[in-house]
């Protein structure tokens, strides 16, 4: 192997990357070439790591006259020891992981994923990232990497439920709020535990939101002023809706875990992720409650009108335009809380009529509404995103004014493969919880 001459060829290609007239260039070329070159950067970041494992295991960094691998790196890379130990454990991901080795060389995700996946292997039995890592690697190669660290942390905290208890009883001990005069102001600090803390950031995400597509001013302007406006109706009157529908939280949760099965999934409240059953309780003492179905024949097999058949409940056709509170609650925890444009995270999601109910004689039924966020609809509706729907499989897709497709998953083979991979997570619960207990009355005989 010439290294020297692989080191030229690439100093070569680089530099003419480098060269390249970014003003001149149309913005489609930009896309394109700034495409590339994340995905030139996630071969070499696996090079890197692979070569730093393999480097450290042959005995190199003795060899170079380095008593370790980290002080090499710092030593002939200029790497600290935190990014050469991070390198290395990527580098042992990648051969527990080969797939996701394999992912990571074609450029369909970033070292920031595999690191994600170091943390997965390291939280839990490994078993659990093996089993969903179909699953897992789809998500990876499709979002961003908190959205991986999300989906591995529901899977770690499905198999763990007793640290939610824990962590949860170490968070009321910790309560405490101020709001202290300094300077020319006030300071609010304190600590809050979760049922707390998740109203007051649904009560803060409420006022950051724009009263209407005219309002020029800044989220944070946003927030104060409404609080200010919210304070003082309470102080005369009581907590202020916007557009007809007061803040709230949600939580959702499977039937069996409500019926007493330990092995289902902890309960999950929105915003925040997993919650104990000593806060789940807690929660559904004073709660409505709103079906939602999510899983069952009908979906796992595909069959879009059966799907719709079960939603009747929620359909209202053209007898009222703008979508009911339950079809809002519904539209949300399908689209987990953020827009549907693909990219975009704001969770305060307006609800729009993908067939238009004006133009196109559109139904106010829970199929044919999306939720975006008010920049997004805005896009829609000035003509710069169209959103229309396959007619052999019902899946929503979203495209620029040039028809260039935004979607980011197949969503039904994605809905398919996650459906998969928890009923494969239930199975491990339930080998946990049969384990768990077989040692609990083996230590009480």
């Amino acid at each position: 192997m010439d290294a020297r001459a692989l080191v030229d060829d690439l100093r070569r290609s680089v530099q003419a990357a480098a060269d390249v007239p970014w003003e001149l260039a149309a913005t489609e070329q930009q896309a394109d070439l700034l495409t590339t070159a994340a995905a030139a950067r996630a071969l070499l970041d696996g090079v890197l790591a692979r070569g730093l494992s393999a480097f450290a295991e042959a005995g190199g960094p003795e060899e170079a006259g380095a008593p370790n691998v980290k002080a090499w790196a710092r030593r002939d890379l200029r790497l600290d020891a935190s990014e050469a130990g991070r390198l290395l454990t990527a580098g042992r991901t990648m051969r527990a992981l080969p797939r996701v080795a394999e992912s990571l060389y074609a450029g369909r995700i970033r070292l920031a994923h595999v690191h994600e996946f170091s943390a997965g292997l390291k939280k839990t039995d490994p078993l659990v990232v093996t089993a969903a890592e179909d699953y897992l690697l789809d998500v990876a190669e499709r979002s961003e990497p908190a959205a991986l660290r999300a989906e591995i942390r529901e899977f770690v905290e499905a198999i763990h439920p007793d640290e939610l208890d824990a962590a949860y009883i170490r968070g009321m001990d910790r309560r405490d709020i101020q709001v202290s005069k300094v300077g020319e102001g006030y300071a609010v600090t304190g600590f809050l535990d979760i049922a707390t803390g998740s109203k007051l950031k649904a009560v803060v995400d409420h006022l950051g939101a724009p009263d209407d597509r005219h309002d020029t001013r800044s989220p944070s302007q946003r927030r104060v002023g409404n609080l200010d406006r919210l304070l003082t109706h309470v102080l005369e009157h009581g907590l202020p809706t916007r557009k007809g529908f007061r803040p709230q939280i949600h939580v959702t949760v499977d039937l069996e875990r409500l019926q007493g099965d330990l092995s289902a999934a902890p309960g999950r409240l929105h915003g925040w992720g997993a919650i104990p059953d000593l806060l789940l309780g807690e929660l559904l003492c004073d709660a409505d409650i709103t079906p939602v179905l999510t899983d069952g024949q009908e979906l796992a097999t595909g069959d879009l009108h059966a799907a719709r058949r079960t939603a009747d409940v929620l359909n209202v056709g053209r007898t009222e335009r703008l979508a009911t509170q339950r079809q809002r609650i519904a539209v949300k925890h399908r689209q987990h809380d953020v827009c549907a444009n693909p990219g975009c995270h704001n969770t305060h999601l307006e609800m729009h009529h993908i067939d238009w109910w004006a133009r196109d004689f559109g139904r106010t039924d829970l199929a044919d509404l999306l939720g975006l966020c008010p920049r997004c609809h805005h896009l829609l509706h000035a003509g710069l995103l169209e959103v229309s729907r396959e007619p052999t499989t019902g899946e929503v897709v979203i495209t620029t004014q040039r028809g260039r497709r935004l979607t980011a998953s197949d969503e039904r083979e994605r809905g398919f493969r996650r459906l998969l991979a928890k009923r494969r997570l239930r199975e491990i619960r339930r080998m946990v919880h049969d384990q768990a207990e077989r040692e609990r009355a083996a230590s009480a005989a």
